[in-house]
């Protein structure tokens, strides 16, 4: 379950603990309480969150948001009996500029779809590490979205299906494993094959490899392509401090509602731009 009590992060800097007035506020809807309660006093620990308030309703959550300013809002699908969803579309209809992201149970393509279409910024299971939670929280508030891989890769199937337009680009990033949009991503920074390969804790030879398959998927001749190409898919390259996962978790996109991906899972530190060529 979601919500583990850990020690906060210590602010290294005396400024970044004062400046209070930039905390993300969030609200948590849920319609069970002990858990609303439970992930609240969790997020409350982040000194740059700052919890307003828990709804288990429609109704108790538009009263929460029309007395409190609030920045991104976790939530359920399910309220009190009420579609979670529905209540995300009125509460985007008054405030466009709130971050939503769903935190929930097993969910069917066609919801995952329908959350993606909307404009919700991230989905995180229940049942996944409270960092996963925190990374999509932080990215909904700078107006990033934030799912799963293989989550994505059901939501671009299902909007297919749909009829939903695509683009070459788009098409083409959606062929690659959650690994090599990994690679592509540490490319799109600068890094070199032995800075990939250390961020993402494989060998300098395994990343060609994957670079290798990365170009012949993507129809291009070299890496300085598949990057342009990736930046017109949408596609964002690795941040500072960002999670990446030893093996396939998750993938990162900037823009709301757009199709392409994200990944986190072993932080990166100190990105620097390398010397060699990424063939």
């Amino acid at each position: 379950m979601l919500p583990p009590l850990t020690n906060p992060p210590r602010c290294r800097r005396r400024e970044a603990c004062t400046v209070q007035q930039k905390r993300i506020r969030i609200a948590v809807l849920d319609e069970h309480r002990l858990f609303a309660e439970a992930l609240a006093t969790r997020l409350s620990i982040e000194p740059d969150l700052a919890v307003i308030g828990t709804a288990a309703s429609s109704g108790e959550s538009l009263d929460l948001f029309s007395h409190n300013a609030i920045d991104v809002v976790t939530l359920d699908l399910d309220l009190a009996g009420q579609d979670g969803l529905a209540v995300g579309r009125r509460l985007l209809d008054r405030w466009p500029d709130l971050g939503i992201v769903v935190v929930t149970g097993a969910a069917g393509d066609d919801r995952v779809a329908e959350a993606v279409k909307m404009g919700v910024r991230g989905w995180v299971a229940k049942q996944d590490p409270i960092e996963a939670l925190l990374f999509a929280v932080r990215g909904a508030a700078r107006g990033e979205t934030h799912l799963q891989a293989a989550l994505m890769t059901r939501v671009l199937g299902a909007l297919s299906e749909r009829g939903r337009p695509s683009t070459p680009e788009t098409d083409s990033i959606a062929t690659l494993t959650a690994r090599e949009v990994d690679v592509l991503r540490g490319l799109m920074e600068g890094l070199s094959r032995t800075e990939v390969g250390a961020m993402l804790r494989i060998s300098p030879n395994t990343v060609r490899t994957h670079i290798q398959s990365i170009l012949l998927k993507l129809n291009v001749h070299s890496a300085l392509n598949a990057v342009a190409l990736a930046r017109r898919a949408g596609v964002v390259g690795v941040r500072e401090g960002e999670m990446i996962p030893p093996n396939d978790v998750r993938r990162f996109i900037q823009g709301r509602g757009s199709p392409v991906f994200m990944s986190s899972s072993g932080r990166v530190h100190g990105i620097r731009r390398g010397e060699d060529q990424h063939g």
